[in-house]
């Protein structure tokens, strides 16, 4: 059975993804750690004080739920009708992982913070 011959949009994009995802994992993991360092009552207090958390946030996972809807109804036209999409299906993906990694990110810098600041 021969390999598929993937273009270049499709390559950079399977590339994209694995490594979001490697990147995803290892800040999960660094949070869950982090956390386990710090009472419940520390976090909530001082998510409560920084309001820019929640809103880059909300800001961030209103993105990628949009992406993630723009992803499902690409995918149906692309694989139900005889639409084409073009690349569509494929870049609001990236934009959902993008969005979510930067979420995670936001969080790791949050509680990483806290850490500090429990340390002085």
């Amino acid at each position: 059975m021969p390999i598929p011959q993937l273009d270049y949009v499709t390559t950079f994009i399977w590339l994209y993804n694995i490594g979001a995802a490697f990147i995803t994992l290892f800040l999960i993991l660094q949070i869950l750690l982090l956390s386990r360092k710090l009472g419940d009552g520390v976090v909530r207090a001082r998510l409560f004080l920084n309001t820019d958390v929640l809103n880059e946030t909300w800001k961030h996972v209103s993105i990628a739920g949009a992406s993630f809807a723009i992803n499902a109804f690409a995918g149906f036209l692309k694989f139900n009708t005889d639409i084409n999409t073009y690349y569509i299906w494929e870049i609001s993906e990236v934009v959902f992982l993008g969005a979510f990694v930067a979420i995670i990110y936001q969080w790791y810098q949050f509680i990483d913070g806290l850490m500090v600041d429990k340390n002085k």
